[in-house]
């Protein structure tokens, strides 16, 4: 068996506790200055989608999704209520997987509304946290192999790995297989070069995966991705806000792990609308309706089939397409996978393992959030299903209220020590 994993993705997050003066630097167009007073008002890419006309089609309802992580801090505000019992426990050891699960199903129910909302609020998360992932961010492939079997094994549809690295690992290889061969619809972060160099990153590498990178609020790939044929779907992971367990209680990250737990959310829309559907037919509806950047070819390396939309996902009449083909395979130069050994599983809580969850005693602070750095996209300008149709009025620079900022890296997917200065 292949050692430990190098990491994917290495995330900056900025917790603001007083006031700093910061430029964006994000290379956008000369705008006005604007002003953020809340999380919510951060999460510049569900405005630039126009998220309230896609949940008036779905919610995410009905959908259970997997967060092979580092654990949830089910006791965050806008996570109460949304994380399901975890057969492999709760309680987060480095705030990674809390951060995921917020962008998937948080409810934003800080300050009144003004938190972290995930993608599919009305959707569930069941949190398999690897066993002795570490603070230092230590992703142990044989380890995180059993906690994606046990997700194949449990009710959730959808299996979040924002997790992974270069080297092909016999036993993820084989759990992920497994999934897939259990009907679930598998995303992983494409990885972060960063971390892991040029090299192929796993498992968003393995055949029949949903790999995602991010983009940033133009459209285009983010610069420290990693890119090659396993990028499926690009998504919003630049400058990306979530709830955390740093004494703030949210963090501003950007990576591939922000845009893996993204394109979960949508499919976990896409799948709420079509109860029937298998996971396969999720894929082709999301792969076949995205958005592109101005004179962007796809497929590419950069974000495969283009960008993910929730409103042109759901608002698509096409037809579903095989129940049994997954329209990942053979298109991209990855080999085939082993034939399915399970027929897929109902989201039924008769499919729950039988272990028990430990509960969270963390306690969040019910005060409205106030994230020290933002890109800050209007809604206006070009399609407003994408990304980029929103730079011309973002913000070049902007003034947040901190004086000092408690600055904590984390990796977006495992392995490796600290990250450097």
């Amino acid at each position: 068996m292949a050692g430990p994993v190098s990491p994917t993705g290495r995330r900056l997050f900025v917790c603001a506790i007083a006031a700093v003066s910061l430029h964006a630097g994000l290379g956008l167009a000369e705008s006005p200055h604007a002003h953020a007073d809340s999380v919510r008002a951060a999460q510049w890419y569900l405005d630039s989608w126009k998220i309230d006309e896609a949940w008036r089609i779905s919610r995410g309802a009905g959908v259970t999704v997997a967060v092979v992580d580092s654990g949830v801090d089910a006791s965050h505000s806008d996570l109460a209520g949304q994380i399901a019992e975890s057969p492999l426990g709760l309680g987060d050891v480095s705030g990674h997987g809390t951060q995921i699960a917020s962008l998937i199903v948080g409810t934003g129910a800080t300050g009144g509304g003004q938190g972290v909302h995930g993608v599919a609020p009305d959707a569930k998360v069941l949190s398999f946290r690897i066993p002795d992932m570490s603070a230092a961010g230590v992703f142990e492939t044989d380890k995180a192999a059993a906690a994606i079997r046990a997700a194949a094994d449990s009710r959730a549809r959808i299996v979040n790995i924002s997790n992974g690295g270069v080297g092909r690992n016999p036993a993820q290889t084989e759990a992920v297989a497994y999934a897939l061969g259990r009907g679930k619809l598998v995303v992983a972060s494409g990885g972060n070069v960063a971390d892991n160099g040029p090299g192929v990153v796993y498992p968003a590498a393995l055949p029949g995966v949903l790999g995602v990178s991010a983009v940033g609020t133009d459209g285009r790939s983010w610069r420290d991705g990693n890119t090659g044929y396993w990028i499926s779907l690009g998504a919003p992971g630049v400058d990306i806000p979530a709830a955390c367990t740093a004494a703030t209680k949210y963090c501003l990250g950007t990576g591939s792990s922000s845009a893996a737990a993204l394109v979960s959310g949508v499919a976990a829309l896409v799948w709420s609308a079509h109860p029937d559907w298998t996971a396969n037919q999720v894929i082709r509806r999301l792969v076949t309706n995205t958005s592109t950047a101005p004179n962007e070819q796809i497929p590419n390396d950069d974000v495969g089939f283009g960008i993910v939309s929730p409103r042109r996902a759901l608002q698509s009449n096409a037809p579903p397409g095989p129940a049994d083909v997954n329209p990942l395979l053979g298109v991209r130069g990855d080999p085939p996978p082993a034939p399915p050994t399970a027929a897929p599983v109902p989201d039924s809580p008769a499919n729950f393992p039988s272990a028990k969850a430990t509960s969270s005693t963390a306690t969040a602070s019910p005060t409205t959030p106030t994230p020290e750095r933002q890109a800050m996209p209007s809604n206006k300008g070009g399609d407003p299903g994408t990304v980029w149709g929103v730079v011309g009025t973002a913000a070049g620079a902007l003034t947040a209220v901190a004086v000092l900022a408690l600055i904590v890296r984390h990796r977006t997917r495992r392995g490796g020590g600290p990250a450097p200065p």
